[in-house]
């Protein structure tokens, strides 16, 4: 009775959450991801699986392919849009709640669903339409299959995760892996009839996933990115020197967003409780494990490249951390400590939700709930250019605004804004959301420009600016 009431309350906070968001544009990379892949299934009848290359990631559609089956069902739209995601987070609430029963008994699994759903990651993945939510639903499906021995849940979330992304099929590697781990944790050893074993569940997503990166190479001549693709920058291989500046990057995405509470009270707590720590439970291994392999295989690759330290690639990373930092903080003895410790992480992370840095330092906007304000002054921002005759072409603005509307709002609208030029435009439009303004350009922008709009909300500014003639 308890666990049907939790998940009735679950339901109605994410179906208000649901109502709130609905028409929400799309945001950041869920533009290429979601509405721009969509939007070639859909005019084109789902006539090829081949993505055209400007907007061909690499990655398998499914999203798109969804999107496009969901708009010629329903209607082509933000909302059937943003509702075809409610599936994949209440089942990824519904997953935490089974997690929790797992780590920390059915009593205390609320804590879980509290600390993860409150994440900035995770939340500020939730109000997107975004593959993410597919790839974490997919890795706590996989992950409750490996704990519980249920091969239909790992089948299943082994495909579904080989199907959103490249990074998807990473995850099952880590949950196959982590199979072999219950093996040791059970047996002490493993053979190799033991791990043939395990590995069958996976087979149905191997061949997925590799079949789907074998005919993606036949047909365009390339796996992941493309000289000529607009994020090949990002996949530049770096030096030493790069390679330890984004091991700095990655420390510091380890702790953001208000992850620096948690770390700092696990560090106190085996400080201050080293002795009385010493054994640990086979929960706390699980936990560490599956975070310390996610963390080192995603490293392999994140670390590697220019441009590919991004919050949501490191979900799983920060799932399996938060498992293992409620499991360590409920072995606290101490009733009133215990529940005083979980309440500062949980308010802690959630806080994070509210960190917005300087104009001038990059922040991940998709990955905190910081930038929901962004969509009501955007829309007040249009409404304002359109009342005033300012046509969407003369102005200069970057990502996430530049191009036609109908990649945000999922209209007819091909009218769009473009890359900025502060030399030839008289109108740029601003936001402390754009990350890919120069600071030198914030600078010319605040002392030589005019400020014709403005408008602020929590934090979240965007400024149209008109040059001095």
């Amino acid at each position: 009775m308890r666990r049907i009431t939790e998940i009735i309350l679950s339901t109605i906070v994410l179906l208000i959450l649901f109502f709130q968001i609905q028409d929400h544009v799309f945001f950041w990379d869920t533009i290429q991801l979601g509405a721009k892949h969509a939007l070639f299934f859909y005019e084109t009848n789902f006539s090829s699986l081949i993505l055209p290359e400007e907007i061909d990631s690499g990655h398998p559609p499914l999203l798109g392919i969804l999107l496009a089956s969901a708009w010629s069902l329903f209607g082509k739209n933000l909302i059937v849009s943003h509702w075809l995601m409610f599936p994949f987070v209440w089942g990824i609430i519904f997953m935490l709640f089974q997690l929790g029963d797992l780590f920390l008994g059915p009593k205390k699994a609320y804590l879980l669903v509290l600390l993860c759903m409150l994440d900035p990651v995770l939340a500020g993945q939730s109000i997107l339409i975004s593959p993410d939510l597919i790839l974490v639903f997919g890795f706590l499906l996989g992950w409750y299959g490996v704990l519980k021995k249920k091969t239909w849940a790992k089948i299943w979330a082994a495909l579904l995760l080989a199907m959103v992304s490249t990074r998807g099929m990473m995850v099952v590697v880590i949950l196959f892996s982590s199979d072999l781990y219950e093996l040791w944790l059970e047996h002490k050893k493993i053979s190799w009839q033991d791990g043939l074993n395990r590995i069958w569940p996976y087979v149905p997503a191997g061949l997925v996933g590799v079949g789907f990166l074998i005919y993606h190479y036949l047909e365009t001549g390339w796996i992941g990115y493309h000289a000529n693709s607009t994020w090949a920058p990002s996949f530049e291989r770096v030096n030493f020197k790069g390679f330890i500046r984004n091991g700095v990057v990655l420390t510091w995405r380890l702790l953001d967003f208000g992850r620096i509470f948690l770390w700092l009270i696990l560090i106190t707590l085996f400080i201050r409780f080293w002795k009385d720590l010493k054994k640990w439970s086979v929960n706390q291994k699980r936990a560490l494990f599956m975070m310390v392999l996610a963390l080192l295989l995603f490293s392999l690759v994140l670390l590697s490249y220019k441009g590919l330290l991004l919050h949501r690639y490191l979900l799983p990373v920060y799932l399996s951390f938060s498992v293992f930092f409620i499991v360590c903080i409920n072995h606290i003895k101490t009733i009133k400590a215990r529940s005083l410790i979980i309440a500062i992480g949980i308010l802690g992370l959630f806080s994070g939700n509210m960190w917005i840095y300087p104009e001038k330092i990059s922040q991940g906007w998709d990955s905190t709930l910081a930038h929901w304000p962004y969509y009501s002054l955007r829309r007040k921002m249009l409404h304002y250019l359109e009342k005033n005759d300012i046509p969407l072409e003369s102005i200069g603005t970057v990502f996430p605004e530049i191009g036609p509307l109908k990649y945000k709002d999922i209209s007819e609208r091909n009218e769009g804004m473009v890359n900025k030029n502060l030399e030839k435009q008289s109108h740029v439009l601003y936001s402390n959301v754009m990350n890919d303004f120069t600071d030198e350009e914030i600078d010319e922008l605040r002392n030589n420009w005019k400020e014709v709009k403005r408008l602020d909300q929590r934090g979240i500014k965007i400024i149209l600016y008109k040059k001095y003639r």
